[in-house]
C-alpha cells in the first residue's frame, strides 16, 4: 500500500536495457533515499515496454520494498505512450521522469523539489550539467529558459534539454502530453523534444536545478541512433507557428 500523501512520483521506462536497468536503478535508489532523508516522500512506477525477459527478470528481482513500486506491462513500442501510461498511474504531486539506462546526481530530486517551489507550478526543471559517456564523451552545460542567450529560434534545430530528464508539477504532464512516435513508420521522432517545444508554446518555464548532472549513456541500438538512422524529425508544434510575432 503506498503512503496516504506522495510528493513525488518517479517514472521510469524500461525496454531492453538488462544489466543497465539495474545499474540505473541503483542511481535513482541514491537520489530517492537523499530525498527521502529530507523529508519528501517518493514512489515508483516502472513501465516496462515491450520488455525483454532478461529484463524483466533483472527488474523483478531488484531488492526493494515492492509495496511502494507500481509496475506497469505495455506493447507500446513508443516512449511517449509508455510514459504517458506511467504518468496516469502516479498519485504524487510532482512527477520525475528517468530513462531506463541513465544516472543521475544524488541530489537531483531534493533539489528540484526545493527549486519548483521557488520558481512556481510552471517550471519544468532539468540538471544544469550533462555528461555523456559510452560510445560518446561530451560534458555540457543545459540553457535556462530565463538567460539572454535562450532563443526558442534555436529549438528548430536543437533540443536544449537532453533526452527525458524532467521533474514538474504532475498537472504540466497531464496537460501537455507526449506524442506517440514511431519514426519507421511515421518519420517522426524525438518526443522529448517536441514535448519541450509544446510546453514552452503553452507558457510553461525550463528552468535547470543548480549544481545537478544528468549522465546520458551513448550506445549503439539506443532509441536515439535509430531515430537519427531513419531520418527522424520532429512532429510539428504550435511553438513555431509565429515565431516572427
Amino acid at each position: 500500500m503506498h503512503k496516504s500523501k506522495i510528493d513525488i512520483s518517479l517514472v521510469v521506462t524500461f525496454h531492453s536495457e538488462k544489466l543497465l536497468a539495474h545499474l540505473t536503478l541503483n542511481s535513482i535508489e541514491r537520489c530517492r533515499k537523499y530525498a527521502e532523508s529530507h523529508g519528501i516522500s517518493t514512489e515508483y512506477v516502472w513501465v516496462l515496454d515491450n520488455i525483454d525477459q532478461e529484463t524483466k527478470e533483472i527488474l523483478l528481482d531488484y531488492p526493494i520494498d515492492s509495496s511502494n513500486v507500481t509496475i506497469l506491462e505495455v506493447n507500446h513500442g513508443d516512449a511517449g505512450d509508455s510514459r504517458n501510461s506511467g504518468i496516469a498511474a502516479t498519485s504524487g504531486e510532482i512527477i520525475g521522469i528517468f530513462d531506463g539506462d541513465d544516472y543521475y546526481s544524488e541530489n537531483w530530486i531534493e533539489r528540484s523539489i526545493h527549486y519548483l517551489n521557488v520558481y512556481g507550478d510552471n517550471t519544468i526543471l532539468h540538471p544544469e550539467y550533462m555528461v555523456s559517456f559510452g560510445e560518446e564523451y561530451s560534458f555540457g552545460r543545459h540553457i535556462d529558459q530565463t538567460e539572454n542567450f535562450f532563443s526558442k529560434k534555436g529549438l528548430l534545430t536543437h533540443n536544449f534539454w537532453t533526452s527525458a530528464w524532467s521533474i514538474a508539477k504532475k498537472d504540466t504532464y497531464l496537460r501537455i502530453p507526449y506524442v506517440a512516435t514511431n519514426v519507421k513508420k511515421t518519420g517522426y521522432g524525438y518526443e522529448d523534444w517536441h514535448w519541450n517545444c509544446e510546453t514552452i508554446s503553452s507558457g510553461f518555464i525550463h528552468r535547470l536545478t543548480p549544481k545537478t548532472v544528468g549522465f546520458y549513456r551513448r550506445r549503439p541500438g539506443s532509441r536515439l541512433s535509430i531515430e537519427a538512422e531513419n531520418g527522424g524529425i520532429m512532429a510539428p508544434s504550435k511553438l513555431f507557428e509565429n515565431l516572427n510575432e
